[in-house]
């Protein structure tokens, strides 16, 4: 049985939305296919919709308390991780690691006391933003944006780091970007981003970006959203390999992942219908690039920047 980590899902906002479950649903990832896997790590995301952004506090919190209801509801199957050491204890009990994140700065309201609360409450990784500006920064739909981090952005950033927590650049803007690579003294993560040079789209990491993240020790999550891999109709696996063969080659075998973004996509690609499929990828890259590197992108390289990251 193969090892699984994957640095970005939607599926706990999904289900909740759709009054559905974790332990078994009808959306790309819940527990019963996740354990096809060995032990595996999945980052699950608290995202907004932007109609909650002035309840953005509020919704978060319902959102968090929903996740923690699955886990209770499933102990022997899953666990909630805040430290590399409990992914250690889930590995030694077979159980999956569930790394609980932020997708948007928006859920802070403004405060930076907001973010030692969600510490306080589990929560490992944020990305800044989502697409859109907010107290942070601008998101990448921010066309033509010339702004970096504000203030707050930047306290935030520095805080996140203090209290160890990952530091997500994942629909980040360009000046947003290198304002973190500038701040950031620990690994930072595009949780689901591709590689610009192979798919043109704001939402893709250009080669220099690529680099960056490379140089401060972080990762790239591969994203599988159609529309990030290929401005092709048909989107088959090998347009997902275009992505790995240039980033392998501008970054390395080291600081690439997988972010599948599963439950935040309407589409994959041909012959990935939901999570127990990514052994149709993990396989291939095998075949092509041997055992190391396939141990590197399925988890390894995502469990390393969870253990340089995460305090006690």
């Amino acid at each position: 049985m193969r090892s699984y980590g994957d640095g970005h899902c939607d599926t706990i906002v999904r289900i909740y939305e759709k009054g559905q479950e974790l332990f078994c649903n009808d959306g790309h990832i819940d527990i019963q296919r996740l354990k096809n896997f060995q032990a595996p790590l999945q980052f699950f995301a608290i995202w907004l919709e932007p109609r909650y952004y002035p309840i953005a506090m509020h919704q978060t919190m319902k959102y968090i308390e929903f996740f923690y209801s699955q886990i209770e509801k499933n102990p022997d199957y899953i666990g909630h991780i805040c430290c590399y050491q409990d992914v250690q204890e889930n590995i030694k009990n077979n159980k999956i690691s569930a790394l609980l994140s932020i997708e948007g700065g928006e859920a802070l309201e403004g405060e930076i006391s907001a973010i030692h609360t969600y510490h306080r409450l589990g929560v490992r990784s944020m990305s800044l933003t989502w697409n859109h500006r907010n107290q942070l920064a601008d998101g990448v739909a921010e066309k033509d944006s010339k702004r970096g981090l504000t203030k707050f952005g930047t306290d935030v950033v520095k805080e996140m780091e203090e209290l160890g927590m990952i530091v997500d650049v994942s629909h980040l803007s360009e000046p947003g970007f290198w304002d973190v690579y500038n701040l950031a003294r620990k690994p930072f993560i595009a949780s689901h981003s591709n590689a610009r040079e192979i798919c043109d789209v704001p939402r893709n990491l250009t080669d220099n970006q690529l680099r960056a993240i490379a140089e401060k020790g972080g990762i790239i999550g591969l994203n599988l959203y159609p529309p990030f891999l290929t401005s092709k109709k048909e989107v088959k696996v090998e347009d997902v390999f275009r992505h790995i063969d240039h980033i392998l080659s501008i970054a390395g075998e080291d600081f690439i992942a997988l972010g599948t973004d599963f439950d935040g996509i309407d589409c994959c690609p041909e012959e990935i219908l939901d999570v127990k499929d990514m052994e149709h990828i993990l396989s291939r890259i095998e075949r092509e690039f041997g055992e190391q590197v396939v141990e590197k992108i399925s988890s390894k390289n995502l469990l390393r920047v969870v253990k340089e990251v995460l305090c006690f």
